[in-house]
């Protein structure tokens, strides 16, 4: 595969989401982007507070999570990993008072070999842990979707979960590779999907009923998102349901590099996650995917949010900015548009992320907060919006 300069900035600018983890080969720090009763909530009981630690000593294995209501607590998870083998967790924020719940993958770049995952440091590393979590949730993830204090937040009083990312493989894996360049190796543990499967035993037995399940994330934790959809709708199979893929488009064919599409399925195994759903031709066309989730769900209301020559993405993608644009409306042309659950909302520019301040973004001039509530109250009038 081309190891080409503008791949690793874009790799750079895709990882470290949560500027407290910090990445070497961040070029610019990038806003975190945040993630509801009891039904739908945890309990309230324990100690804790925004960072806190809930002393939670559940087994792992299907307890219900105990956390105070009402304010951010990490929970441990010992049968988890981040790609360093150390043990990570998630961050949840209980509403009683709500039988709602917004999951948030967080996201982080992305590696694949020893030259991404050593040399270059692409991805978000482990450890993510209290501290992290801590350091990540000081602000209460202000103005994102999972600001519970913003008026304008449709999801302002839902129960939240934060799906940390240190795992190098846009959520989706479940093996432990060993790469090596010489006489130099490194285990790196591909743990993402995973991870999301043991969180769900414990998510399970505390949000038991809820009424509406919001799945989401940014850049590579859109990706994570959509990819693990299928095991969410899985554990919640009588609940209405939503997924938002924040800036990480699955373009059509070979508008996505060929030699990266292989090296995911290769490294990651990423054939475990997708091809149950879209078989063996998705390593050819990653677009099949959330084709085939909209049509195996389609009660379920879906969304890609993106810019319209998003630069990370697109150097990630080794797309010029106008070949990015002209993939992304072919995408949404020809796959996304015919599917009568899925909209999209583009604005203009090369922006990353919009989950993180939805005020900011505007498209055929409906503010983005607006049309996520359309989109979760289940409005006639929500519609695809494009520059």
């Amino acid at each position: 595969m081309r190891r080409a300069l503008p791949l690793v900035l874009a790799l750079g600018s895709l990882a470290c989401l949560v500027a407290a983890q910090g990445c070497s080969s961040d070029p610019a720090t990038v806003t975190n982007p945040g993630g509801g009763g009891n039904d739908a909530g945890a309990t309230a009981d324990g100690a804790g507070g925004d960072g806190g630690s809930s002393g939670d000593s559940g087994s792992g294995d299907g307890a219900p999570i105990d956390a105070p209501a009402n304010t951010w607590t990490f929970v441990d998870f010992p049968d988890s990993a981040c790609d360093d083998g150390t043990k990570t967790g998630i961050g949840v924020y209980p509403n009683p008072s709500s039988d709602k719940l917004l999951v948030f993958f967080n996201g982080g770049g992305a590696c694949w070999d020893y030259f991404t995952c050593v040399e270059l440091n692409t991805s978000t590393h482990g450890p993510f842990g209290q501290a992290q979590f801590t350091a990540a949730s000081r602000s209460g993830f202000a103005g994102s979707v999972m600001d519970h204090k913003s008026a304008e937040n449709p999801f302002k009083d839902y129960n939240t979960v934060f799906i940390p990312y240190c795992t190098g493989d846009v959520h989706t894996g479940d093996t432990v590779n060993t790469y090596a360049n010489g006489g130099k190796s490194k285990q790196i543990h591909h743990k993402g999907h995973a991870n999301v499967t043991a969180y769900l035993k414990r998510l399970v037995a505390t949000f038991k009923k809820p009424s509406q399940v919001m799945v989401t994330g940014s850049s590579a934790g859109g990706g994570g998102a959509l990819f693990n959809y299928p095991t969410f709708r899985a554990a919640w199979p009588d609940t209405n349901m939503m997924l938002v893929d924040d800036s990480l488009p699955l373009f059509i064919g070979n508008s996505i590099n060929p030699g990266l599409r292989g090296a995911w399925f290769d490294s990651w195994k990423l054939d475990a996650v997708a091809g149950p759903i879209c078989g063996a031709a998705c390593k050819d066309d990653l677009s099949l995917f959330p084709k085939a989730v909209a049509q195996k769900y389609p009660k379920d209301r879906m969304a890609l949010l993106s810019s319209q020559q998003d630069q990370t993405i697109r150097t990630y993608f080794q797309l010029q900015p106008a070949d990015f644009q002209a993939a992304l409306e072919k995408l949404n042309a020809d796959v996304l548009t015919p599917l009568p659950n899925y909209r999209h909302f583009v604005v203009p520019g090369a922006s990353h992320t919009m989950l993180g301040d939805p005020a900011k973004y505007t498209a055929g001039g409906v503010g983005l907060f607006t049309w996520l509530g359309q989109m979760s109250s289940g409005d006639a009038a929500w519609a695809s919006v494009a520059p």
